[in-house]
């Protein structure tokens, strides 16, 4: 797709297109979702479409794109907010401190039962087609180090680190996260989406304060 600036009305074409496909892809899967289906979901017609992406995977490629700059966004805002305000002495203040960043993480994303369940199918659809999965990977990889650095951040402000490899703190901020997030949607489907995910964040909250440990601690 080009760089070239686009109008606000071809924006907002876009953004319904995306939208769409989201709709479409929780509901059926990405590989099920045909245009025509995406277009009926946004209001558009199949020439609209074809104006905007070349292909349904050029669609994917863009929500890709749009989700790392979301998550990118995110992750700065939680790491240079005000949660430090002042030293982190002991391991009670330590938890409070990781249950308040991942909580407010938790809030600044998109949870809705929409996106969650596209989310989980793009990921399948990488896995089955050859032509995505070096671009989601590649998405993947610059998600995952987003993420640590707001990690390793917020620990270095109040003094402390993780007492695990940097790829295992990966593992667990993406895996068990994602897995949270999915099991709310059985858990309490009755509940707003924020609410619903919030519910199911206590176990992650408390692995992640497990494994965070005064700098130049000894091995536990």
């Amino acid at each position: 797709m080009s760089d070239i600036p686009i109008s606000p009305r071809r924006a907002e074409t876009r953004q319904r297109l995306l939208e769409g496909a989201v709709g479409v892809f929780a509901d059926r899967g990405v590989l099920a979702a045909s245009v025509e289906e995406i277009c009926d979901r946004a209001g558009f017609t199949r020439g609209a479409f074809y104006s905007n992406y070349a292909s349904k995977n050029d669609l994917v490629l863009a929500l890709l794109a749009q989700d790392r700059a979301r998550q990118e966004a995110m992750v700065a805002g939680v790491a240079g907010s005000d949660l430090v305000s002042q030293p982190v002495t002991t391991s009670q203040e330590l938890s409070t401190l990781v249950e308040s960043a991942v909580r407010r993480f938790a809030s600044l994303q998109r949870l809705d039962r929409d996106w969650v369940m596209a989310s989980a199918e793009l990921h399948l659809y990488a896995a089955r087609e050859p032509e995505i999965r070096e671009a989601y990977l590649a998405h993947q990889r610059a998600t995952r180090a987003s993420l640590l650095r707001g990690a390793l951040t917020i620990a270095g402000m109040c003094g402390w680190e993780f007492s695990v490899p940097e790829d295992s703190v990966l593992q667990i901020l993406e895996n068990m996260y994602d897995g949270a997030v999915l099991q709310a949607l059985l858990l309490h489907p009755d509940l707003g989406d924020e609410e619903r995910v919030q519910a199911c964040l206590g176990p992650f909250i408390h692995v992640m304060a497990s494994i965070v440990r005064p700098v130049g601690a000894p091995p536990a």
